[in-house]
């Protein structure tokens, strides 16, 4: 008898343990465990640089880690880079706390990127499923209307969520070469050697990429690369790149969806915020391989097709910068980005490209006579005659 009362006590004591056991690991998922497919859910020192501090949010059942700084109108920065593995928003760490002085910054690990979790389907391993996922970040956030700013890759995402959901974007800022611009080479030969780096489906091939795109030493830093390592090495970063080696997400058509989005803002004037377009003019992605010097092809090719039917577009070029002018200009590319916006709080915004009205006429003025040009027998007017002066 008391021996089966001894094994009823250990049996108890057994299924109280696991009990614990469950309740703790439940408590951890609230108050943040491990890293897992769907994300981190607690801030990581060894993720986070500049003395920035991560925040987390679930958006659609997948953590998304975030910066945020400052008040004001809200703006949401999205970096650029291939997926898992070679860029996250660290890249806007020298960019945060100025733009913090006007704006309220958010900047976002893009889907599978950084310290943000894998997508649910392995069909949103796309720039659909990017451009969901932000929008998504914006809704859960409430954050309404905001100042959309997106570097390469995230500037296609950030053009394509303005096409989508125009509500959502005051204005659009749309960094360096990307894969929404125009090729900017015969077949798309620019100065970027990647011959000398390892596999491109690693992350060493992808540091590397990175590390050829920069434009001066200064660009990135040891805390940098510490941070960017430990983050693309975590096992959900290493599944995403073992996913998308494995043919995720390739049955979307990415050259007929750019054709469609690009189609929409030239032909249907889908983007009519103000649209602000800052390259680098040494961009060695938007630099022709057989080209002295960068042309810039691609970048004003965009220009040209964002133009077409909207008359608030501006570009600029920042000297001495590469695909990372803002990192390598911070201060000078914050104060370009404020201005922009400013410009058009206090401004009203440009008629539509057709409408534009037409100068007030007096009519107490004369009305005006045409001055016919006087001629001289085997003159005719307005040639140039060689040899009379001023000529």
């Amino acid at each position: 008898m008391r021996a089966r009362r001894r094994a009823m006590a250990q049996g108890l004591r057994r299924c109280g343990l696991r009990v614990i056991a469950l309740a703790v690991a439940a408590l951890l998922m609230l108050a943040g465990g491990e890293m897992t497919a769907a994300g981190e859910e607690k801030p990581d020192p060894r993720s986070e640089i500049g003395g920035l501090q991560s925040k987390f949010v679930d958006v659609n059942g997948v953590q998304a880690r975030y910066y945020e700084a400052g008040a004001g109108e809200p703006m949401v920065m999205i970096h650029g880079g291939f997926t898992a593995g070679s860029s996250t928003a660290n890249v806007f760490s020298r960019n945060i706390e100025g733009l913090a002085k006007r704006f309220h910054v958010f900047a976002v690990d893009r889907l599978a990127s950084g310290m943000s979790g894998n997508p649910l389907k392995d069909d949103d391993y796309t720039y659909q499923g990017d451009v969901d996922f932000i929008y998504g970040f914006i809704q859960t956030l409430n954050l309404g209307p905001v100042h959309l700013v997106g570097h390469s890759a995230g500037g296609a995402i950030a053009l394509y969520l303005a096409i989508e959901h125009p509500e959502a974007a005051k204005t659009l800022t749309i960094l360096a070469m990307g894969p929404e611009n125009p090729s900017p080479a015969p077949e798309n030969k620019t100065r970027l050697d990647l011959s000398k780096c390892p596999d491109q489906s690693q992350y060493e091939g992808l540091q590397c990429r990175v590390a050829m795109l920069a434009w001066l030493p200064t660009t990135f830093d040891e805390e940098y690369w510490n941070a960017d390592k430990f983050m693309a090495t975590l096992p959900k970063s290493k599944e995403a790149r073992a996913k998308l080696n494995a043919g995720a997400g390739r049955s979307f058509d990415f050259p007929a969806f750019k054709q469609k989005m690009l189609e929409k803002v030239r032909e249907e004037g889908a983007l009519q915020m103000p649209v602000l377009l800052v390259a680098g003019k040494n961009d060695v992605l938007d630099w022709g391989l057989n080209d002295e010097k960068a042309k810039l092809r691609g970048e004003m090719g965009l220009f040209e097709i964002i133009a077409a039917k909207n008359t608030k577009v501006q570009m600029i070029v920042i000297t001495n910068g590469g695909h990372f002018m803002y990192r390598e200009h911070p201060d000078e590319f914050n104060a370009y980005l404020t201005t922009f916006i400013d410009t058009w709080e206090k401004y009203p915004a440009a008629p539509a490209q057709g409408n534009f009205p037409k100068p007030p006429t007096n009519s107490s003025a004369p009305p005006r006579r045409e001055i016919q040009p006087q001629t001289q027998p085997g003159v005719i007017p307005g040639r140039p005659q060689i040899g009379r002066q001023g000529m």
